[in-house]
């Protein structure tokens, strides 16, 4: 027969162990419910903010370290990612780290609050040149906020949409942007890179979808990375039709907002678009490469990114005399 101190301690263990057995229950539906974009964990301390736009609500990560000034700067993904993508929840944690502030945003693609990654099945009615509207509507927040200067930093297909806004808007509401590997369109660039993943080119893909109406939905669609998708008109025509706009070296030839181009080294699949913008002649926008990188700026080229960033921004401040 066990004795009373011994009976007390191994309920001791039973209730440890059901406890050690709910916590483990708790993260599995933690895990479960997780966005499928969170690939890395964004800093502590941040909120999730919410505005209208039309129809939609739009979301955004926000980072305010202690005892930072009111400048902001906007981060915009690649893609269908999100403010969970690793290179901008990695980015947003390094900066504040430094006392930087920073909104990473989500753009919409059509998802009214959207919070995860868009995933390939969803119906595609999202259009190329919504991004613009949409950072166009976090800038007049955070300048109504009272939180400004405002500057922008986009990844890949962000960094393209961000140098479409200044060049459609002439960085009305932003004193600077910094653009990492952005994306460039070119008729045969575009066509190569389509045929290299789906075999038909784009001129097949745009004559199949010429009779539909414009917010007509397609089925068995060939679109961006994602083999098959269900898109509208208007949505495919956005990314795949005639637009030297999505051509991030286009449009910075004639920007007048001060722009840093942070590129690859060495060059990969991003070469022709990094060959371009080295070549723009523009006294606002500066190209720097970064030795030993990838488009994705992972490793230790993270921490180089972030001190040219810092530098950039602060040569643009005006000097105190």
């Amino acid at each position: 027969m066990l004795c009373g101190p011994a009976r007390v301690v191994n309920n001791q263990m039973r209730l440890r162990i059901l406890q050690h057995g709910l916590r483990l229950v708790l993260a599995c539906l933690m895990l479960s419910a997780s966005p499928a974009i969170a690939d890395t964990p964004g800093p502590s301390g941040a909120i999730i903010e919410t505005i209208r736009h039309g129809a939609l609500d739009l979301k955004a990560r926000h980072v305010r370290p202690p005892g930072t000034g009111l400048d902001t700067i906007i981060l915009v993904h690649d893609a269908l990612g999100g403010f969970e993508s690793t290179l901008i929840a990695e980015l947003q944690t390094a900066l504040a780290k430094d006392g930087l502030s920073t909104l990473a945003i989500n753009l919409s693609l059509g998802v009214s609050a959207r919070m995860t990654a868009f995933e390939c099945n969803e119906r595609h009615l999202h259009r190329y040149e919504d991004a613009l509207e949409e950072i166009d509507a976090w800038a007049d927040w955070l300048l109504g906020e009272g939180l400004g200067p405002v500057a922008l930093v986009g990844h890949g297909r962000g960094g393209a949409q961000v140098a479409w806004y200044l060049a459609k808007t002439a960085g009305k509401r932003v004193n600077a942007a910094i653009l990492l590997a952005p994306s460039g369109w070119t008729p045969r660039s575009a066509d190569l890179e389509y045929r290299a993943r789906y075999t038909n080119g784009i001129a097949a893909l745009l004559t199949r979808i010429a009779s539909f109406k414009p917010d007509d939905y397609i089925d068995n669609v060939p679109f961006l990375h994602c083999g098959s998708v269900v898109a509208t008109r208007a949505s495919i025509n956005s990314y795949y039709g005639v637009e030297p706009k999505r051509d991030a070296p286009t449009v910075l030839a004639n920007v007048k907002t001060p722009v840093l181009a942070l590129l690859p080294d060495p060059l990969s699949d991003n070469d022709d678009v990094t060959k371009r913008l080295s070549a723009i002649k523009n006294q606002f926008v500066s190209v720097r490469s970064i030795p030993g990188s990838d488009t994705q700026f992972s490793s230790y080229a993270l921490p180089i990114v972030v001190k040219a960033i810092e530098a950039y921004l602060q040569s643009l401040r005006p000097s105190r005399k």
